[in-house]
């Protein structure tokens, strides 16, 4: 396995487990076994009709990214679930859980821009090398924002933190279009904020414990 393989395999491997904070032992276990079943077999095929290991490798990234979606949705249909183990806030009622999905849609599209930018070549950029380095800035700022917002819930501080920087990375970045991501990007903050509970930095917490 190459090095640049292994580290999708690996981002793919910790997505898993973010999104299975809170779970029953039991659920997490057979969700990592079903997602490791997944990109073993995705290896396998790949290796079988001679793919190069960065195309495998872009190829495990964006099925991931393109499966966050299936994801969340798996997530809060299993944390609802009967027999499973959680806490009700006020993360669990619809409109938090809609609202979630309707923040996360404009860094869904942003992780995929950077995906196709930096491993399948889109954009006008002079060499390879500035399709990967601007891809990878592309993705590396709303996937944190992404991350971010999901911690939100399990880890407050943190949760809230990554969705500061990731959104505050994004702006600068697509400078071009900064009056459209500068107010996506405060909704984003606001709505960070709300999920993990927390007033205001640095993380005076909520007269009601809400997270």
């Amino acid at each position: 396995m190459s090095t640049l393989v292994a580290l999708i395999v690996g981002c793919a491997r910790t997505w898993v487990g973010v999104y299975t904070l809170g779970l029953a032992a039991a659920v997490k276990e057979a969700r990592r076994r079903e997602i490791d079943s997944d990109i073993w077999e995705q290896q396998w095929l790949a290796s079988r009709r001679g793919e190069s290991l960065h195309g495998t490798a872009g190829e495990i990234l964006t099925r991931t990214l393109f499966g966050i979606f299936d994801d969340i949705m798996w997530r809060l249909e299993t944390g609802a679930s009967p027999g499973t183990k959680g806490i009700t806030t006020v993360n669990d009622t619809w409109p938090m859980r809609i609202g979630f999905i309707v923040v996360m849609l404009p860094l869904a599209f942003l992780i995929v821009n950077g995906v196709a930018i930096a491993f399948f070549g889109a954009g006008d950029f002079d060499n390879s090398t500035e399709h990967f380095l601007w891809g990878l800035s592309f993705l590396a700022c709303p996937l944190v924002a992404a991350a971010g917002l999901w911690l939100c819930r399990p880890l407050p501080k943190l949760g809230l933190a990554l969705a500061v920087l990731g959104v505050i990375g994004v702006v600068p970045i697509m400078f071009w279009m900064w009056m459209i991501t500068a107010p996506i990007g405060l909704v984003i903050i606001t709505f960070a904020i709300k999920r993990s509970g927390l007033v205001a930095w640095p993380f005076r917490p909520s007269p009601t414990g809400a997270a």
